[in-house]
C-alpha cells in the first residue's frame, strides 16, 4: 500500500514539474521589485536591431537608468522561452513589454511607444 502511495505521489509530482509555465510564474519571473521602477523583456523571432536600440535609449539618461531595473532579450525559438511568451500571450513578434511590480503596463512592438511610455 506505501509502495502505490509513494509512485502515485512520484507521478504527481513529476506531473506538476513538467506542466506548461503559468502565467502568474512568469510574471513573477518578469515584473520589477517595486511599482516605481520597471523591466522591459524583448520577445524576438529573428535578431533585430531593436536591442541594441533599445540598450542605447536606456544608456541615454540617467533618469531612465535609475527607472528601468533592467531588459532582458528572449528568442521565441527557444522552447522555455516560447512558452513563457504563450503564458504572456504574446503572439507577435518582436514585441516589447515592461512591467513593474504589479501589472503589464505596456504592450508594443515599437520603441517609440517605449519612449513615450518614459516621457510621462
Amino acid at each position: 500500500m506505501n509502495l502505490i502511495k509513494i509512485l502515485v505521489l512520484s507521478v504527481l509530482i513529476m506531473t506538476i514539474g513538467c506542466s506548461s509555465t503559468s502565467k502568474q510564474d512568469v510574471f513573477d519571473y518578469l515584473s520589477s521589485d517595486s511599482s516605481d521602477r520597471y523591466r522591459i523583456h524583448l520577445f524576438y523571432e529573428e535578431t533585430t536591431q531593436l536591442d541594441n536600440k533599445l540598450l542605447v535609449y536606456w544608456n541615454s539618461k540617467q533618469e531612465l537608468l535609475e527607472l528601468i531595473q533592467g531588459i532582458q532579450l528572449f528568442d521565441v525559438e527557444v522552447k522555455k522561452n516560447k512558452e513563457m511568451a504563450n503564458a504572456m500571450e504574446l503572439d507577435d513578434f518582436p514585441c516589447f513589454i515592461i512591467l513593474n511590480d504589479k501589472e503589464v503596463v505596456l504592450k508594443t512592438k515599437d520603441l517609440v511607444d517605449i519612449e513615450h511610455f518614459f516621457k510621462n
